[in-house]
């Protein structure tokens, strides 16, 4: 049986034939503070750039926190474990594991945003006719938004539970640019065990994605601004990444004394709305070496890149390919 968690105040409220916007925001927001307590297993279908992919989810809650499991049921084997900020990826045919530390404890498959009130400004919210996913009865919801420079969001999300059971990535023409859909779901009683233990893969080569060296340059000032922004999109994040050439210098640094010698070269900027994001990168030129140079595209993900003052700027996101453009091409270095 589902685990219901919502007032009746509510359920009156999603039963309603007609409701205003402000009240579906509000709506929309109770679901998504919701659907964090649930326990379920699932499977649902990612499309990317015509690529689908099958992919199993966990998703539990206990003492220790929230914590979850994706696993890939097409492509490549790999599973990917989340418990609260610490992320595992296994990768069986490779015997390879990575381990991440992540602060903003994202999930690992779509959910509804969790400050939903906060882009009434920025989108507005239509409801659609009612549908039935994976035997569950929705509520359709459209998030369109107020300009060119992001994408529409289509949520059909279950009624009782406030779980999102599909998720529709929608360009300006209403064309879907990328979709996720459950195809199964079951709501669990109690937090189902995780089963997962980093022994059991000790013989497994283990890379550590995080850099201390790279975070603790995060306290720099900042030398670089973005002038042109949608409207809502602040800087969110700004942290110092070694690029791969730096990388392999301090590798050779550290087989001939010991110590690392580069220093991160990699500035890694990301703006957000609170709902879609973009990541700004910018680097120093360097002989040889090749980067993007105009516009690329790969389904819902544009991409540009601008030379600026001896420095190259990509700029990357899940948004139209006109942002991504403007923002590459009003970066500037600031005077310090």
């Amino acid at each position: 049986m589902p685990a219901f968690s919502v007032s009746v105040a509510f359920f009156l409220l999603i039963t309603s034939t007609s409701v205003i916007a402000g009240d579906l925001f509000d709506m929309l927001q109770r679901m998504s503070d919701a659907d964090k307590e649930q326990n379920y297993q699932g499977v649902f279908i990612l499309r990317k750039s015509d690529k689908l992919s099958t992919l199993r989810v966990t998703h539990g809650k206990d003492e220790n926190g929230v914590w979850e499991s994706l696993e890939a049921l097409s492509g490549e084997p790999r599973k990917v474990i989340r418990r609260n900020d610490k992320v595992v990826s296994v990768f069986p045919d490779r015997e390879l594991i990575t381990i991440r530390n992540s602060a903003n404890r994202k999930p690992l498959h779509p959910q509804l945003p969790e400050n939903i009130e906060r882009l009434e400004e920025f989108y507005s919210l239509n409801q659609l006719p009612d549908d039935r996913i994976a035997n569950y009865q929705t509520l359709v919801v459209d998030l369109v938004p107020n300009d060119e420079l992001r994408y529409g969001y289509r949520y059909w999300v279950d009624k009782n539970t406030g779980m999102l059971l599909r998720c529709d990535l929608v360009a300006e023409d209403d064309s879907v640019v990328e979709q996720m859909m459950f195809t199964s779901l079951d709501y669990l009683p109690q937090t189902p065990p995780s089963g997962f233990d980093l022994k059991q893969y000790e013989h497994y080569q283990q890379q550590l994605l995080d850099d201390p060296e790279a975070e603790a340059s995060t306290k720099l000032p900042l030398q670089w601004a973005i002038n042109t922004l949608p409207d809502g999109f602040i800087l969110t994040q700004s942290t110092m990444r070694y690029t791969q050439s730096s990388l392999l210098e301090n590798a050779e640094s550290m087989a001939l004394s010991g110590q690392m010698s580069a220093q991160p070269d990699l500035l890694h900027l990301v703006y957000s709305d609170g709902l879609a994001s973009v990541s700004v990168f910018i680097e120093k030129k360097q002989a040889g070496e090749k980067h993007l140079q105009g516009a690329a595209t790969m389904g819902a993900v544009n991409a540009f890149g601008n030379s600026v003052e001896g420095y190259f700027v990509t700029v990357v996101g899940e948004v139209p390919e006109k942002t991504v453009r403007s923002m590459a091409q009003s970066a500037v270095r600031i005077a310090q």
